[in-house]
């Protein structure tokens, strides 16, 4: 009885596999044959589909186990097709079709894909086709990507941004579409670590560290473009100041003349009263340059790597 039900469901199994193959939309396999993609090309001329030089109709059996190449390798047998003229016989890939992904997938699973069904673009539904195109339609670098992602396309067109518009990068330099981690970056650890490929002075290490260096760029960093110089969130001393608070010098008024005692010395003072408001109250990377790390000290007395001057 054991064997039986084993066996029952193995019968149950495999009815479903079938069914759900003759839902995905393949072509009916009774009757039918391979014939060719030089049969296809006496009613669909080759230069018009633009099948010359694609890739596809480069590969040749042994490089896919097996598989069939060319036309048929992805369309599926013609034979029925072509002796009843009937679209209905064959894989078009016409808008709608739901099988697409399943077809591409069946050769591309094996070739750096195996993540694409927990991707975020195949659970929001993207199909092969919405970005790649195989007859003649060619996508330039960002284009697909821009195509939905507008927001990001607008990001860096402001003054501050990676040098996507420049050709220097593009989206897959950071991206990978079909990964399934974080942000479909190109990184298996830290977001971090993805900056450091292109950024490896910031990395360290360094004796004094500055936290958010180590936690996540985009902590004070936004990736793709911004108003504020060196792709920053927000401007100096605003960014800086959601973590720390002003030196106390600032709520200091200078003398009205033009010198100051500083430290028992007179000293001039072309700034007058605003002096010490002008000199703590501006850009903190005046003062503190290395503000990813540094292995020095800020002042005399250690910090402790609170003020990376040096």
């Amino acid at each position: 009885m054991r064997f039986q039900g084993k066996s029952l469901f193995l019968v149950v199994a495999a009815v479903l596999l079938v069914a759900a193959v003759a839902t995905a939309g393949d072509v009916p396999m009774a009757d039918n044959a391979y014939i060719g993609s030089e049969a296809c090309f006496d009613c669909h001329d080759a230069a018009d589909l633009g099948m010359q030089a694609d890739v596809h109709m480069q590969i040749q059996s042994f490089e896919v186990q097996g598989r069939e190449v060319g036309c048929e390798g992805c369309h599926g047998p013609g034979k029925l097709h072509m002796e009843e003229s009937d679209p209905e016989l064959i894989r078009t890939f016409a808008e709608g079709a739901d099988y697409s992904e399943s077809v591409c997938m069946d050769c591309h699973a094996t070739k750096n894909l195996p993540e694409w069904d927990a991707s975020i673009h195949a659970l929001e539904a993207v199909a092969c086709t919405d970005c790649h195109g195989v007859h003649g339609k060619r996508n330039k670098p960002n284009e697909a990507c821009t195509a939905c992602h507008a927001d990001s396309r607008a990001a860096f067109e402001l003054p501050s941004h990676h040098p996507l518009r420049e050709g220097k990068m593009n989206c897959s330099s950071c991206h990978n579409p079909h990964s399934a981690t974080d942000f479909m970056l190109k990184t298996r650890m830290r977001k971090a670590d993805l900056c450091y490929t292109c950024h490896q002075d910031k990395e360290g290490p360094f004796i004094f560290e500055h936290p958010p260096v180590q936690e996540d760029c985009s902590l004070c960093h936004t990736p793709h473009g911004s108003v504020a110089n060196n792709l920053l969130t927000a401007n100096e001393p605003t960014l800086c100041l959601q973590c720390h608070d002003f030196h106390f010098h600032a709520g200091y008024r200078a003398s009205d003349s033009l010198e100051l005692e500083i430290g028992g010395i007179e000293r001039e003072n072309p700034f007058g009263p605003e002096a010490y408001q002008i000199a703590y109250t501006t850009n903190c990377t005046q003062c503190h340059a290395r503000i990813h790390g540094s292995d020095t000290p800020s002042q005399t007395t250690t910090g402790w790597g609170e003020g990376l001057t040096q």
